[in-house]
């Protein structure tokens, strides 16, 4: 019974996603509702993509959720979930982020989604990022955009985040953590050295 439900909820979280892509269309866009949340959000959810690498040939796709306390001053993070592969809808729903299912008044259709008293964005503005290419909604336009090494990912992502705060001008002034889980433990550094040179 419980593997059903598990297998259920994963299900749920793929159509929800899609539902989620569905509702913007567009290379940035604010998600102002979600199926099985009540009413509007409470915060800024902002989805995208940005184009790095030779000609943009690899797009990054993002969530990124809005501190719920002071945007203008609140710390930004740049959040890399393990694998490497995992998506970052994983830290967004599970994990850090500002939302998760009511797994306890489950009864095996859509889940209801309800706010993670947890979360990080009640304090901090976090970037969710789907790297290396290839995970979760992030593409190559070309099959040479799809070969991937830990040097180069860390080199996208400081791509990313200069063309993200060039969009976002207004997080600029605001401190930057480059945090993460388990593989992302060493995507960490690297990035860290990009953004220091």
């Amino acid at each position: 019974m419980e593997v059903i439900m598990i297998n259920k909820i994963g299900f749920h979280a793929l159509l929800l996603l899609l539902l989620l892509l569905l509702n913007n269309g567009a290379s940035q866009s604010i998600v102002k509702s979600l199926p099985g949340y009540s009413g509007n959000l409470p915060f800024k959810l902002e989805t995208g993509y940005i184009g790095v690498g030779e000609n943009d040939e690899v797009q990054l796709f993002y969530y990124f959720a809005e501190s719920q306390n002071d945007p203008s001053t609140d710390p930004l993070f740049i959040w890399y979930t393990g694998g490497p592969g995992c998506t970052g809808l994983s830290s967004l729903i599970y994990e850090i982020g500002p939302f998760t299912f009511d797994v306890a008044n489950f009864n095996g259709s859509f889940p209801s989604i309800l706010l993670n008293p947890y979360s990080w964005t009640k304090v901090a503005s976090i970037i969710f990022l789907d790297l290396p290419v290839g995970t979760g909604f992030s593409y190559a336009t070309t099959s040479r955009g799809y070969s991937s090494s830990d040097t180069k990912s860390a080199k996208d992502s400081y791509t990313f985040l200069r063309k993200w705060l060039l969009r976002h001008p207004m997080f600029i002034k605001n401190p930057l953590y480059i945090a993460g889980e388990s593989y992302g433990g060493k995507l960490i550094p690297m990035v860290a050295m990009e953004v220091l040179r």
